[in-house]
């Protein structure tokens, strides 16, 4: 019987097979007449079809009977199921299931997800705090940063003694990724109407372009001062100049709800993927290192023996007894870090992001962000974090000299250049 985990993060559920098969979409999803459509294809149209949509079924997940009566959809649950059936279905219908649920999910909000489990149909096998699960590996302590669409949570786990457990925890409802990107996309329609007297945020289909790109707008921003965007209008394309100080004065306003939590511990700091750009936009994560997409997940997997054997009750776990294995993360303290990426003749240093694009002769790298390529890397914290990965690229378990990334077939050293 096949098994998979799930995390339940809204900015992008992932679920992972143990035969390798992946699958993620954000908690988006549109009611149409015909049923319920989830994911990417909902939120293309978030914007345009505002009436039709929702995205806070999972923040909310609970069987209140939704304003609009629906035929497919009495609440947010039956939303919600729509959602995860899909998950399951993408990664062939495992039979087993690990769910990794935020600490923000409520023991009702729990025992509606076992419910869920249960109707697709298959045997929940354990239910871990998603952030006890991307820390299965820790020494000492690490504080984790995890950002949902309309909430974080913030974790301090410990590792001692082959115990992990959480030592600290706290939830921050209101603070997600979505309020920094609506506080972006009031910014850029203050300067357009200020400039042009034109409010971006007024046109169904420039409001969609503006939340498809912040992301994208925001990563950029982490390495350069200025990015240049145009938006289509009645009048023609409008140039705008989005600039690093104006974002991280915004970014900053809503750290403020952290500041005491941040600061009662003095510990390294995780960022999860999808909170990625935060690393270079404000103070409080500048140092931190950023998990890989799937860190929870394959976690989970590598020990799910052991875990099996410690689940008494379907209760979410908060304490995993480990044994090391080979899969602990290499060390980087005292141990020699690559610096740049060699392809052919060509070296780039990896202190800014490095594009990987596959052309019809091979592989092509330079010193720009592209989505659209392969891989785009750096290294940040002395660890290499991808940007923007392909399905065709992957990277090497640790950044020391003479591992390689290999991109569609074709491999790319690591190496070290001395006062490089």
């Amino acid at each position: 019987m096949t098994l998979a985990a799930i995390e339940f993060n809204d900015q992008s559920l992932l679920i992972h097979a143990e035969d390798g098969a992946r699958f993620e979409e954000p908690g988006y999803a549109r009611l149409t007449p015909d049923g319920i459509v989830t994911g990417e294809a909902a939120f293309a149209v978030a914007w345009r079809e505002p009436q039709h949509m929702y995205n806070q079924y999972w923040c909310h997940l609970n069987q209140t009977p939704l304003a609009n009566q629906h035929r497919f959809a009495r609440h947010h649950v039956d939303i919600a199921f729509a959602q995860l059936r899909e998950l399951w279905r993408q990664v062939g219908e495992p039979g087993e299931l690990m769910l990794l649920a935020p600490g923000s999910f409520t023991r009702a909000q729990l025992s509606q997800l076992l419910g869920m489990a249960g109707a697709l149909p298959a045997e929940v096998v354990t239910v871990m705090d998603s952030a006890l699960a991307a820390c299965l590996d820790i020494k000492g302590e690490a504080l984790y940063a995890d950002f949902h669409q309309h909430e974080a949570v913030l974790t301090v786990c410990r590792g001692e003694g082959g115990t992990v457990r959480i030592v600290d925890q706290e939830i921050f409802p209101g603070a997600g990724l979505n309020q920094v990107h609506n506080a972006i996309a009031r910014h850029i329609s203050d300067v357009l109407i200020e400039s042009y007297r034109f409010d971006p945020l007024h046109s169904s289909e420039t409001e969609q372009s503006i939340y498809e790109q912040i992301p994208g707008w925001l990563t950029r921003l982490g390495w350069e001062e200025e990015v240049s965007i145009r938006l289509e209008s009645d009048n023609g394309e409008l140039p705008c100049i989005l600039r690093k100080d104006d974002v991280e004065r915004l970014v900053s306003e809503r750290m403020k709800a952290f500041q005491t939590f941040l600061g009662e511990w003095d510990c390294p700091r995780v960022l999860a993927h999808n909170a990625a750009p935060l690393a270079g936009l404000c103070r409080e994560f500048s140092e931190a290192r950023v998990a890989r997409a799937s860190a929870a997940t394959r976690r989970a997997l590598a020990h799910r023996d052991e875990i099996r054997s410690q689940v008494d009750a379907l209760y979410r776990m908060r304490k995993f007894e480990r044994v090391e294995t080979e899969d602990a993360p290499v060390a980087v303290n005292g141990t020699a870090v690559a610096t740049h990426l060699l392809y052919g003749d060509l070296a780039l240093p990896l202190d800014a992001p490095v594009t990987v694009r596959v052309t019809a002769g091979g592989l092509a790298i330079s010193e720009e962000i592209d989505e659209e390529a392969a891989l785009t890397v750096v290294l940040r914290n002395q660890r290499l974090e991808a940007l923007h990965r392909s399905e065709e690229a992957e990277l090497p378990q640790s950044c020391a000299p003479g591992e390689s990334i290999r991109v569609a077939g074709h491999e790319l050293r690591l190496i070290r250049v001395p006062n490089g």
